[in-house]
């Protein structure tokens, strides 16, 4: 679970700096960008839910879907 929480982490900070410093246009780094942090929040949900703490791992899964419906709707919304 640490490799893959570690993995995550570090590739949302990655697409963060590459939009933050106008590497790569914004418009395709922020997306991708929620998609690893909502990742690294489900692997937190699952890391807490394996240790016995189900109402932690319910609010990090609740984050998780709510950036990842954030992140749909602001696709769909700039395609439409």
């Amino acid at each position: 679970m640490r490799t893959k929480k570690a993995i995550f982490s570090v590739l949302t900070i990655i697409f963060g700096s590459l939009g933050l410093m106008n590497i790569v246009s914004t418009d395709i780094t922020l997306p991708i960008m929620f998609v690893f942090m909502g990742l690294t929040l489900l692997t937190n949900a699952r890391e807490c839910y394996d240790n016995g703490a189900k109402k932690d791992a319910m609010i990090f899964a609740g984050v998780a879907i709510f950036v990842y419906v954030v992140t749909v709707y602001n696709l769909v919304s700039r395609f439409m």
